[in-house]
């Protein structure tokens, strides 16, 4: 009886061994035949920014890869399309791949701008969260906080430079200043008070930093970079008890320059 029963177990595994080869074999088969019927684009962050549009995704695809629609679909190489799309500079990441039903995908993150610096020869460009340049478009335009003035930087200014690389630690070089308003914008986007407050960041020279707010008809002066965690506390303070009894339109110059007091200038 066992052994009529461990047959019978036997020919049940085999016709499903038999019928999984067939299944697999006839899917494999069905895949071949599958033709590209179109694709799909997905751009992260499209309403805020659009430094990327579908069009400019497909027109890198097509330079790089002629007409997809109605070729096999296992004949694309969904890692030569990440490719050539990552080398369009406001792309940050990018994946694609392929459906059953034809359909290829494609998935796009954004580069994020966080300033916008203008520097003294008048060249404009972005820079993004991670420390990298991003060149202005004829087509869009963030809207970020703005470092203008008396701004020299240590490289040519091109897509990609990554400005960080020059903040070396084991450098004898002291820091470029380009680096350290990166720093500074860093730590005003992060801060919602300042980031909702701080316009625009003006440089005179490297002792001589502005501060252009967006409520109120003054100007804060910064000097240099050094401490700028504590003067910006002391402004908070500032703001929080002194301007609400003043009133915001007292004083034209807000000076954090020195330690432990901050001399207003009035209109």
């Amino acid at each position: 009886m066992n052994y009529k029963r461990a047959i019978l177990g036997f020919v049940k595994w085999m016709f499903a061994i038999v019928y999984v080869v067939v299944a697999l074999s006839f899917v494999s088969k069905r895949e071949q035949q599958v033709t590209c019927t179109g694709i799909d684009i997905e751009i992260s962050d499209s309403l805020q920014n659009a430094f990327i549009t579908k069009g400019d995704v497909l027109r890198v695809i097509e330079r790089q890869h002629s007409n997809l629609i109605g070729i096999p679909i296992r004949l694309i190489n969904t890692l030569e399309i990440e490719q050539s799309l990552r080398e369009m500079q406001a792309v940050s990441s990018v994946s694609a791949y392929k459906a059953s039903t034809g359909r290829l995908s494609i998935k796009i993150e954004q580069r994020k701008p966080m300033v916008r610096i203008i520097n003294r020869k008048g060249q404009s460009y972005y820079i993004d969260q991670e420390g990298k340049i991003l060149s202005l478009s004829n087509k869009f335009t963030s809207h970020v906080m703005i470092i203008n003035g008396n701004i020299s930087e240590p490289y040519n200014v091109s897509p990609n430079i990554t400005i960080t690389d020059w903040a070396k630690e084991d450098s004898d070089e002291p820091l470029p200043l380009i680096c350290k308003l990166f720093d500074f914008a860093k730590y005003i986007s992060s801060n919602k008070l300042w980031a909702a407050q701080i316009s625009q960041i003006y440089v005179d020279d490297p002792n001589n930093i502005e501060l252009i707010p967006r409520v109120g008809p003054h100007t804060i002066l910064i000097g240099n970079l050094d401490d700028y965690e504590e003067k910006l506390e002391k402004l908070e303070l500032f703001y929080k008890k002194a301007l609400p009894e003043e009133g915001w339109n007292k004083y034209k110059l807000i000076n954090l320059k020195y330690r432990n007091q901050i001399v207003c200038t009035k209109r």
